[in-house]
Order: C-alpha cells, then structure tokens, then sequence
C-alpha cells in the first residue's frame, strides 16, 4: 500500500512543474471551447456531411496524424484517460451521426488504459460515459453486458455481428479486448436500423490503419499493468505504421491471473485464467476515393475457471476476420460502403478441477454417481460457433441531410454438446444443442434530416426474413429432437421494425430529444434448441435449460424523452424511457422449489404475452476549477412481467413455475438503482501531464425480485475507488486502489451456486505504457 500511496503523492506533488517534455497533444477533455447555438447547429450540417459506414466509421476517414505524432498523440489521450460523462462530442464527425438517438452514449478507448479495463464489457462496466449498464462479471476477463436490463439476442454487438458459441461461458464482446477498439456507440432503444433485428445495439469501431502524409513512419507502444488481487498480470506489445497510401497496426496481448479475494479473509474464488490474443488491421488507399481496410482477431484462452458454473474452459479458440470497402465517389450515390465478416469460436471444458468441487460442494451429487469412480459427477462440454456475412449501404446526401440504404446478411450456425457421465453404455447421456443454424437477410433505409437550423429527425424502417433449422439426430440422444418437442424444427420468422427521433437545440447551451420505436427479434439459437443444458442462467447458477421451437418473436415499443445541458465547464442529461414487450421470452421453472431436493433446477424458455420496462438515467460534472472537477451518475430500471401465469408449451404444471397465484412479478436479472459519485483532480495545463480519480459506487438493495424463479434479494453496498495517473516523457504510469475498505459483496446478478460467487477484495495495481 506504500508504494501505491507514494505513487499518487509523486502524482499531486509537482503542480509547480508546467513545463511539458518531449510532444505536445491536443485540448484534453474539459478544455474551453464554444459551444453555443450556431455552431452547434453548424458542426452537426458539417457531420452529416461526413461518410457513414454501415456499423462503422468509414475506413480511416477521420484521422490522418500529423509526421511527428504517436499513439499517446493521435489518440488525445491524456485528459481522457477517466473520460467524461457525455463523450459523444468527442466522437469523429462519421461516428458521432450514428449517435443521434435518445440517450445514446460513447466510450473511447483511453478508459481502457486510466480503468485498467480487460475485455469491452467490462470498460463499457467502468465507463462513466456508459450509462444504463448492469454486466455480470463471470471470471476477471469475461463479462456479459446488459443494456437498460435486456441481454443477449436482445443485444447486438455490431460492426461485424459477434455472437456467443455458449451464452454463459463466453458473450458478444468478451471476445475482444478494450484496447483494440478505437470507440464504442451505445444505442439504447431501438433507433437504429443497420444492425440486425435487435432493440439495442452496441457499435464497435476497431483500431483503424493510420496514415503518415510525410512519408513512411513506425511507431511501437510496451504496456504492462499487475494487479495483487489475484495477481493479474497484463501486457500488450504494438507496431504501427505506414505512409500516405497505407497502414498497418498489429498488437499482441497476454493476460494470466489466479484465484482473487474477497472482502472477507481467506475467502478465494476461484477464477484464474491464461488469455491471449491477436489483432492486425492493415489498409490501403485504392486511388484518391477508395480504401480497403483489413482486420484480423485471434483470441487463445486456456485454463479460464468458472466459480458460479458447471464447467470451466479447458480452452476457447476465437478468428475473427473483417474487410471493408469505402468509396466516397461511386457512380450511383454520393458514397457506398461493403463490409464482410467471419468470426468462429470452439471451445472445450469440464468439471474436472478440484476448485470446481471445493467451491460447489454438491456438484457430484448432481450428476449422479456412476461406476467410474474418480469421474463421479464429471461433465465435459464442447461447443462451435460462427457468425458471417455481410452489409452493403449506399448514401445519398440531400439538401437537408443523408438517405442511407442498405441491405445485409447474418448467417450464424451452432453446436454444443454436454455429455453427463452416468453409464458408460448408455446413448442417452448428451444434453445438447444440437448444431443449427440460422440466415437472417435484410433490407433497411435511414434518414438525417436537418429540418431546421435547430431541428435534427432521424427515422428508419428494417424488414428482416430469419429462417433457422436445427439436426433433429445428435450423438448421445436417443430420441429424435422433434418427436421429443412434437414439432418441426424449420422456423421462418418476418420481422419489421421502424424508429423516428428528433433533437432541439434550445438555446444557451441546452438539448432536447425524443424518440419512439418498434422493433421485433427472433428468439436466439439456444432459446429454441436447447435440450437440458446447463447454462448459466437465472441467479441460481445451476440451471439446465430447454428450449421451444414454437417461441414467438419478441415485439418492443419504446419511447425515450431527454434533457441535455453543456457549457465549457459543464455537462448535465437525464433521461427516461418506458418500454412495453409482447411476447417476451422468459422462463418457466421445471423443478420448482419442493419438487426435487431444491439442488437441481430445471427451466424452460416461455413467451409471456407482456412485459414492461422503464427507468431513468441522469449524470452530471462540473468544472470547479481548472484542476478540480465533480461528477455524479444515477441509473435506475424496472422490469415486470405482467402476465406471468401461462405456463410454457410443454409444461408439466397447470400454470408457470407450479405457481398459479402470482399473475404479475418483477423481471429476473434487474441490477438496482445504482449511482456513482466522484472527484477528478487534474493537472490544470493543458497537457494534462497527471491526474488523480476518488469515486463511490453505490448500489441500492435489490429487493424487486421474481421469487417463483427462485431469485433472491441483494442488500446494497457502497465501493471505493482510486485511480491516479503521470506521464514521464513518453512513459505514462497508472496506478490505483481498487475496493479501498476491502468490502465483501456480490452483485446481485452473481450467482449464488454452491459457496457463492462474490466480488473482489481490496486490490492495488499499477501500470505503464512506453510509446516511441
């Protein structure tokens, strides 16, 4: 603790030394600029005016560095590391206009490094940008995201469309690591149309190729951080380089990490890790108004543990690849953008640790025992996973705006495979989901319209045809699947959705905005075809699940209202946002409590004709003075269903859950009111060479639970943080203390299986990145 002390005091101590070494950056965040009316109104027309890639920004649209500048440089990072409240401004021009939607939200990636991120849920979790974000913490590197309450298949995770192989042992942007993305466009309701059939979306633009208009340049960064609290050891080595015509940017990353603390003494949780990835971007200029960008993801995690599940990962392998084709001068429109992807996982894991049984004591007793001995209760998982396509869009600007048409193409395909050792002759011992597909081709139009020099409207229509098919024969299952669900398997879904917002300036500095939407989904590969699997799921952790082929799409309304306040040295926003859903896939309990030992837990995947959801957001900062700054966020979301009593198709009971007088109960995997309160001291030049962040999280008790599926409530906590950082030259240092008083808590969508899952103790970390 010494040293960490010692380090923030070399942080605050030299206010006297202004004088900047080596390069100078960019205006950091909080510095004057004006932000009145008209140029407000100017920049946006000169936004519009920028090309808009189907997901992403246009290839290296927006920044070409200067000879002379560096990563730290091109990147402005010094003054973001900590980011800001509302960082939509400091999008470039060709992402910012995929930003317009109520409530939407950006994350840059200098947070990565001043929040000693992992992977990009957890810096979309630490964000102060973020708002309107649970996550669920499964290990240290993997993290899966909720947006505004509402999970995966109701989420997408776009630029090219990434899916999880098993959605309790990896998600949609675990996969990728925070510092390989450039910035990150959350929209929270359904106001976009490029991305697929969805209700929320989150955009993620990839590290770019740069350009060098002075000739040839190289560059490098070494960075490395450790944590004690489970010792976490990460490092990432980078090159890039190029000239005017071309670019290039490759990275490699390591991460290991062993079992953590909690708050309480001698309590381990075990979840240690090996993870290591690979990134190459690489572009070049076709002529004066074509490029071609080229990105390249590979990802090796071995030995990741688990503690709230059946299984851990013996090994997950992910490759990612993704080409972009920009032309800003095509014959038939003003610009037209062609995106492809690929990206395919395999995995395998089992129950074979010895911390996997010390930590669910029960586990054997689960699976029964057989004659095997030694493997009594083993389960061994495998599973394959791939998501491809394509998005073409053609842009048209108009005298008020741009007309945006498109259409794409996602093909994802599926397989997963538990086999439960009971007996060695048995062919009935597989709990799958068998390998299944689905092809999903879409048409959609946007248009921006500067209505007025005050008024900006977007709106948008999609119109999807999904069309998913699944084996009815797997190995290990004796019975076909559609005698056991008296069904066909071949499933067509027509989906529609259509969205229309509007922005205001109102003078003075402050913004109004409105939006309403529809939006529809098809349910999810694993909500229609899985066969007793256990997936992590609901609180309760160990819980098989069976899908139904003849789940309903699910159909949101929403409508969101916002207020938004900037000056130079203030930032304010609240908004709220209600949101009603037909036919919203839930559960219904199998093995409610009392019909088996209470151990096992079984659910089945339902429509129930009608869940709400509403909440609000708010955040704040303000500049004091040049050095000290205060912030403060709130989120708050409620979820119900309201029509909970239908049981599922194939359900044993007359009614849900053998419940049959709850007719209305709050939603599963809510998060509680939550705000966070924080001072930022900085050094006042505008170099912004040091600066220190103290912020509380605090977390409300949840006690809106859905208590016929066995959730339980979750008394509130409050965390303390601090994260410093210093630049020497072209050595930038972090350093931080992480849960200060060393409190034992979980959250309250951590699973509660076998002792318990909970959160870390109090850890210290430090940091260093070398760039040249």
């Amino acid at each position: 603790m010494s040293s960490a002390l010692f380090l923030m005091a070399a942080f605050v101590g030299p206010l006297a030394d202004q004088q900047a070494s080596g390069q100078t950056f960019p205006e950091p965040d909080g510095a004057s600029q004006d932000v009145s009316q008209p140029d407000e109104a100017e920049a946006l027309k000169e936004s519009l005016q920028q090309p808009i890639a189907p997901g992403r920004g246009a290839a290296n649209a927006d920044a070409k560095p200067s000879g002379n500048t560096t990563d730290l440089a091109a990147d402005a990072r010094l003054g973001k590391l900590f980011g800001a409240v509302n960082q939509v401004d400091d999008l470039p021009p060709s992402r910012e206009v995929l930003a317009n939607s109520p409530a939407s939200d950006a994350v840059l990636r200098a947070e990565a490094l001043g929040r000693r991120t992992s992977d990009l849920g957890d810096l979309l979790r630490r964000s102060k940008s973020a708002h309107g974000i649970s996550v669920q913490n499964r290990t240290p590197i993997i993290t899966d995201t909720r947006v505004r309450g509402q999970r995966v298949g109701q989420v997408l995770a776009s630029g090219s469309y990434w899916a999880p192989a098993r959605m309790d042992l990896d998600t949609m942007m675990s996969k990728i690591d925070s510092r390989l993305v450039q910035d990150v466009v959350l929209i929270k309701g359904p106001y976009a149309s490029r991305y697929g059939p969805g209700f929320r979306f989150v955009d993620l633009e990839f590290l770019q190729s740069p350009r060098f208009e002075q000739g040839y340049e190289g560059h490098g960064s070494t960075s490395v951080t450790y944590n004690t609290n489970g010792e976490q050891l990460y490092g990432r080595q980078s090159y890039w380089g190029g000239n005017e015509d071309y670019g290039f940017h490759i990275s490699y990353g390591h991460r290991t990490g062993n079992d953590y603390e909690t708050g309480q003494d001698d309590f381990f949780i075990p979840a240690s890790y090996k993870s290591r990835d690979l990134f190459v971007a690489f572009g070049f200029d076709l002529t004066d108004h074509q490029k071609l960008e080229l990105n390249l993801l590979r990802l090796d995690q071995t030995d990741v543990e688990f503690p709230g599940l059946v299984t851990d990962l013996n090994f997950l392998v992910t490759d990612g690849y993704e080409v972009t084709y920009t032309n800003d001068m095509p014959h038939f429109a003003d610009r037209f953008t062609a995106e492809v992807w690929y990206n395919r996982t395999r995995f395998e894991g089992d129950t074979r640790r010895p911390a996997k049984h010390r930590q669910i004591p029960l586990l054997r007793q689960t699976f029964y025992p057989s004659s095997f001995g030694a493997d009594d209760g083993l389960t061994v998982t495998d599973g394959d996973a791939l998501s491809g396509g394509y998005r073409l869009e053609s842009t048209f600007d108009t005298n008020s705006g741009q007309i945006a048409l498109g259409t794409d193409l996602i093909y994802l395909n599926q397989e997963l495979n538990e086999f439960d050792v009971y007996d060695p002759d048995t062919n009935d011992n597989n709990y799958p989901i068998p390998r299944s597909d689905s092809l999903d081709i879409g048409l959609y139009l946007e248009n921006l319209s500067q209505v007025t020099e005050d008024v900006l409207v977007t709106g948008g229509v999609r119109l999807d045809g999904v069309f998913t098919d699944s084996r009815d024969t797997v190995v290990g299952v004796e019975d076909p699947l559609s005698e056991l669900e008296d069904t066909t398997l071949d499933k067509d879904f027509f989906l529609g959705a259509a969205f229309l917002t509007a922005t205001r300036q109102l003078g003075r500095g402050w913004t109004a905005n409105a939006g309403v939407g529809f939006a529809m989904r098809q349910p999810t590969l694993t909500e229609m075809y899985s066969e007793y699997t256990y997936i992590g799921s609901l609180q309760r952790g160990l819980t098989f699940l069976d899908g139904d082929p003849d789940l309903d799409p699910e159909r949101l309304y929403q409508y969101d209202l916002g207020i938004q306040y900037q000056q130079e040295s203030v930032q304010l926003g609240a908004h709220v946002h209600h949101a009603y859903i037909e036919d919203y896939i839930t559960y219904d309990l199998l093995d409610p409590a009392g019909t088996t030992d209470g151990f096992q837990t079984g659910a089945r995947f339902v429509n129930t004709d009608l869940a709400t959801l509403w909440g609000m957001e708010a955040y704040g900062q303000t500049d004091l003075t040049q050095m000290f700054s205060v912030f403060g966020i709130v989120t708050y979301l409620e979820g119900r269903d309201r029509s909970r009593l239908d049981p599922a198709r194939l359900s044993a009971f007359d009614s849900r859950s053998a419940n049959d007088t709850v007719d209305a109960e709050p939603l599963p995997g809510i998060a509680p009111l939550e705000g966070r309160l924080g001072v930022l001291i900085q050094d006042p030049s505008p170099q912004r060479r040091w600066g220190v962040e103290l912020f509380a999280r605090v977390v409300d008790n949840q006690d809106q639970v859905a208590a016929t599926l066995e959730e339980v409530a979750t008394p509130g906590f409050t965390v303390y943080n601090i994260r410093t950082y210093r630049r020497f030259g072209a050595l930038l240092v972090t350093s931080g203390i992480e849960n200060v008083t060393d409190k034992f808590y979980r959250e309250h969508l951590d699973y509660r299986s076998g002792l318990g899952v909970f959160r870390p103790g109090i850890g210290f970390y430090t940091g260093a990145e070398l760039t040249y």
